[in-house]
């Protein structure tokens, strides 16, 4: 039998299903908040929980982390690296969801090995990282840190790119693929686990934003096999246990827009027919047993 902790800022549809089929598998379950954790170093030991059972955990799944200071981000992420020099398995690890988080690291990573995302020029200073850019495209100016479409500005007048105050002062630019003048905008959401796809759906709206957060309209889809190999080997390179991919397919060309490590399928599961938790417990329990074989 695993000891299993379900951490994360919020527990809402997601922990409970997964804390329901983790108990399904004979595991033992406890939902933590980050708020509600406290560190201790002492005799050589780090301990995270208040009872001695818990810090023998086997294994910890991470849910929705809020926005917060520098220093709550950096020590939430602390946390579950110290978990992993543990021992601990995490679900999906401090290394991995860092490497999702931030937009500048991702995209870097998927462009050094061979993937391919839109056009993208990030500077610090207001104007200076315009020169870089084609007059005659639109850009996307994300932040660094968002998610759920949130924050997101179409510029469509590069020169008048300096006047926009850039979250966190990071100026990160991204080609609009196709044009704003659409009727309807749409993209595909992947959702991976233990480098398999699980599902994969359409994202419309007539908003350039896709979200489903944001109000747009989603179907299951069946995505091609050379798309699968792409997602996979995704999911690879960033070492995912599970994750959403976000793809624009344009003009035969594809383009992967972000990549989530703690991703919602809530929305997916109203359209697919197969359980996608169970798909997810079963993936974690397998991690578990390679990590853990004994137990």
């Amino acid at each position: 039998m695993y000891s299993i902790g379900i951490i994360g800022d919020i527990h809402d549809w997601h922990s409970q299903k997964i804390e329901l089929y983790l108990k399904k598998n004979n595991c033992r379950v406890k939902k933590f908040f980050f708020k509600n954790l406290v560190a201790k170093f002492s005799n050589k030991q780090f301990s995270l929980f208040s009872d001695k059972r818990q810090n023998q955990i086997d294994g910890v799944w991470v849910r929705f982390i809020n926005k917060g200071s520098l220093e709550e981000i950096t020590t939430k992420l602390s946390l579950l690296h110290l978990l992993k020099e543990k021992k601990t398995y995490v679900h999906n690890s401090a290394d991995t969801i860092e490497k999702t988080v931030d937009k500048v690291r991702t995209t870097g990573i998927l462009e050094v090995n061979g993937i391919s995302s839109p056009e993208t020029i990030v500077w610090f200073n207001g104007d200076s990282g315009k020169y870089l850019t084609n007059k005659k495209n639109r850009y996307l100016l994300k932040p660094i840190f968002g998610s759920q479409g949130k924050e997101i500005i179409l510029v469509k007048n590069i020169k008048k790119v300096e006047k926009i105050l850039a979250t966190g002062n990071v100026f990160y630019l991204q080609k609009f693929i196709g044009s704003p003048n659409e009727k309807l905008f749409s993209d595909i959401r992947v959702l991976v686990s233990n480098h398999k796809v699980v599902s994969a759906m359409e994202r419309s709206s007539k908003k350039f934003l896709t979200n489903v957060s944001q109000g747009a309209n989603f179907k299951i889809i069946n995505i091609d096999a050379k798309l699968k190999r792409m997602c996979e080997k995704i999911s690879r390179i960033f070492r995912l246990g599970y994750g959403g991919i976000d793809i624009k397919i344009h003009k035969k060309s594809t383009f992967v827009l972000e990549i989530n490590s703690i991703p919602s399928w809530k929305a997916m599961q109203k359209v697919e027919k197969k359980d996608i938790t169970e798909i997810l417990v079963t993936d974690f329990i397998r991690k578990l047993k390679r990590k853990k074989p004994n137990v």
